[in-house]
């Protein structure tokens, strides 16, 4: 078994080395002879011609072995005990239909997307899951390591991808809650990224789960207070339209900050308005920060390296060249 097996192609230089070394030595031999007979050559010749064929072959068993241990040749296995230390990352996030709304630009669902996707590309080490939530909660990528994983759910992540409209954060702690609370060591952190536009009674009720589970939440605000219309769009994407209330007005969707920083107060976390430039380093700065609560440790069989052995015979090989000299005393 080797670990670089495309060093083994170099394997082929040596009979084509061969064949030229063996060339090179019958034209010496060659040009001997027509200055000494055969019979005189080993009394009269400097030069020990069995000391170049020696030499030779010395020269080509060390290349041989050198090209072996540069492949990394490999057997045997020694066990290795690995610990991965690692934060637990629940995001949640809104897909309400207020999240289509364009104070933040494209609109803040897309931003919110966008933050996401540079979480989780800065976060490489982290175990990190999603979770959607309108007017229900579900998971849309599982706790993992994989962030390809994660980059394609997040991708799929559209307002219609809940039956139910309205915006119920309590669904969402819940989740998270039932999830951190399945841990053996406890404790985890969701990260709640919303526009606040709650009309749901149970969020104290959720807010007192994430609590005895030991969920800290921290809460990012997308959008603006000054707020934007919602657009309703046709099959071309073109906006034909905004979403109106009963009387017949357009709707403004502004953020509620104030139910988002409750929320994190009341478990211990912080809350960040992303619409300020200034909190938004502020929030990765918080991610990387995170205390490593989860470790995970298995058991990895490694194969053993033994270039050793033959760059050690490849060396011996070319260091035994020196012991056969070209010339000879006469």
């Amino acid at each position: 078994m080797f670990a670089d097996k495309i060093y083994l192609l170099l394997l082929l230089l040596i009979p084509a080395l061969a064949v030229f070394l063996y060339i090179a030595f019958e034209k010496r031999k060659t040009a001997l002879r027509l200055l000494i007979s055969r019979i005189n050559i080993p009394t009269l010749a400097v030069v020990n011609l069995k000391a170049y064929a020696i030499k030779h072959v010395l020269f080509l068993i060390g290349l041989f072995f050198i090209i072996l241990a540069m492949a990394r040749p490999q057997y045997g296995k020694k066990a290795e005990t690995v610990v991965k230390e690692s934060s637990e990352i629940i995001i949640a996030l809104d897909i309400s239909r207020s999240m289509l709304a364009e104070d933040l630009k494209p609109n803040r669902l897309e931003k919110a997307k966008m933050m996401i996707l540079e979480i989780v590309e800065k976060n490489p080490g982290e175990k990190i899951g999603i979770i959607v939530f309108s007017g229900t909660a579900m998971w849309q990528c599982p706790m993992t390591y994989d962030l390809q994983a994660l980059k394609m759910f997040l991708q799929n992540v559209e307002t219609d991808n809940l039956p139910l409209g309205g915006t119920r954060i309590s669904d969402a702690v819940a989740l998270a809650s039932k999830a951190v609370s399945s841990r053996a060591a406890g404790g985890g952190i969701m990260f709640l990224i919303s526009d606040g536009e709650n009309r749901d009674p149970k969020i104290k009720e959720a807010m007192c789960t994430a609590k005895e589970a030991g969920l800290k939440i921290i809460s990012v605000g997308i959008g603006t207070h000054e707020g934007a219309p919602i657009p309703i769009r046709d099959e071309t994407g073109a906006a034909r339209d905004y979403v109106k209330d009963k009387s017949g007005k357009i709707v403004m969707s502004r953020l509620d900050s104030v139910l988002l920083k409750t929320v994190a107060e009341e478990t211990g976390g912080r809350y960040f308005n992303v619409s300020d430039e200034d909190n938004y380093p502020l929030l990765l700065k918080t991610i990387r920060n995170l205390d490593k609560n989860n470790s995970e440790v298995s058991e990895r069989n490694n194969k053993i390296d033994r270039f050793q052995t033959f760059l050690l015979l490849g060396l011996i090989a070319l260091f035994a060249e020196l012991f056969f000299p070209l010339r000879r005393k006469i």
